[in-house]
């Protein structure tokens, strides 16, 4: 973007602008990221998102292309303003944000963020969720990860980085379905699944899959609402619950490539709000770089809440309407890299934390000696 025609805050002045909704597309090398793209945008609903990509040469959005008026910003011949990330995305989102505020582009709707083929996804998670540059302006809508049906399994064998990005996935689309046989799409399902429990999978032929199932517009509680079922119902957690379970249930365990591990933990007493901040605090800090997925549904106190975190990034809490089942239990899918289940069991003590009672002087040694017992346990963990 043009950096020397902005000045001062990068937040748009004067009424307030709504939160835009930002997806990434990722996935690795050939799988058919720039095949959906291209198609997506096709479409005369996504006539009014920016679209961001890493370099032009890799995009074979040509056809699409019809002015350029500006260095970095394209129109493309559906409407749709492209740029490239040159330097910092922060930079590209920002700049978006306060050309659109002066009136020197369109009033985009939406924001399609294209990694490349070896990228992790967690910066860009990180810059949508936590940059304070651009504070209440954007908001995460979807986490596309494509994967090739010919040959996502050696990929995801073989390189990380696919296994990174089927984590990170909101949506996994299974592409080139029309060049693989039925069994091994099936294997791959499998494997996907194994890898992020619960995950929605779309196949996909050229391409081509209706935009309305990944940019549906729903608002953050519409869509933790519409997420639950399947979370759940992959790690057993929505099953006949006619005998009690155990107060840490295990209900799905696998082990992966690259020792990657998926399990899940339930636990019957409500937590604490206080206990659920200490603890995925000390737990980023400790195991961050290992945490490669949190997702499920916590009881604090006596409310549902959906809880999703990526490494050291933690979604904002979104707290449903009312329970999705009459089992009102905390049920959470963790998605780790050599990490252990009973690594996590260790620390889930500090769910049930409490703030202080605060004494006369403002201090209170009882609780500060049960915090620094709790930080011990994180340590152990590590």
């Amino acid at each position: 973007m043009d950096n020397d025609n902005r000045s001062g805050s990068s937040k748009p002045t004067g009424a307030a602008v709504a939160s835009t909704p930002l997806s990434v597309i990722t996935g690795f090398l050939g799988s058919g990221k720039t095949t959906t793209l291209s198609r997506l945008l096709a479409d005369p609903r996504m006539s009014k998102a920016a679209v961001i990509i890493n370099e032009f040469g890799e995009i074979g959005l040509d056809h699409l292309l019809v002015t350029r008026p500006r260095e970095d910003v394209i129109l493309l011949a559906n409407g749709c303003l492209c740029c490239t990330v040159r330097g910092d995305l922060v930079d590209t989102l920002s700049g978006l944000f306060v050309d659109r505020a002066r009136g020197k582009i369109m009033d985009f709707d939406r924001i399609l963020v294209e990694t490349t083929g070896l990228a992790d996804p967690l910066p860009v998670l990180r810059t949508a969720h936590s940059d304070p540059e651009l504070g209440g302006l954007l908001h995460l809508e979807n986490v596309i990860t494509t994967v090739d049906a010919v040959h996502g399994l050696g990929q995801i064998g073989s390189h990380p980085e696919s296994v990174k990005q089927i984590c990170t996935a909101d949506t996994v689309l299974i592409t080139k379905t029309d060049l693989a046989e039925r069994g091994q799409i099936e294997q791959l399902r499998a494997v996907v699944d194994e890898i992020n429990p619960g995950v929605e999978m779309i196949e996909v032929v050229h391409g081509e899959v209706p935009s309305q199932r990944l940019f549906d517009s729903l608002n953050p509680t519409t869509l933790g609402m519409a997420r639950l079922p399947r979370w759940l119902t992959a790690s057993g957690a929505m099953t006949d619950h006619s005998q009690p379970p155990p107060a840490h249930g295990h209900h799905y365990h696998a082990h992966h490539r690259e020792g990657v591990h998926s399990f899940t933990l339930t636990f019957d007493k409500p937590i604490t709000a206080a206990g659920l901040q200490i603890w995925t605090q000390l737990l980023g800090d400790f195991r961050g770089a290992d945490l490669l997925r949190i997702k499920g549904i916590v009881n604090i106190e006596g409310r549902p809440y959906v809880l999703q975190a990526v490494q050291h990034l933690v979604h904002p809490l979104t707290e449903l309407p009312e329970w999705p089942s009459a089992d009102h239990r905390s049920q959470l899918i963790f998605i780790t890299r050599n990490i252990l289940q009973s690594d996590i069991e260790r620390t889930l003590h500090a769910l049930q934390f409490d703030l202080a009672r605060q004494s006369g002087t403002g201090f209170d040694v009882e609780s500060f000696r049960r915090f620094s017992e709790l930080a011990g346990r994180f340590r152990q963990s590590a």
